[in-house]
């Protein structure tokens, strides 16, 4: 792994631990964390199925 690619994955945890669990007052956060994401694995925009997250950032849910 890189350099950036750790600081990109460090900046995603530092994100999700401000998560609050409200889905409006997280959406900016989430959107944040979907793009820092997209970054480390452009995939997911077209195959969101990818994202080795539990959750999909992608549409919110």
């Amino acid at each position: 792994m890189t350099l950036e690619a750790t600081h990109i994955q460090e900046e995603i945890a530092r994100l999700k631990a401000t998560l609050t669990g409200n889905l409006f007052e997280d959406l900016e956060t989430q959107q944040q964390i979907y793009e820092l994401k997209k970054q480390l694995n452009p995939e997911i925009v077209d195959h969101p199925e990818l994202d080795e997250d539990e959750e999909c950032l992608s549409c919110g849910s």
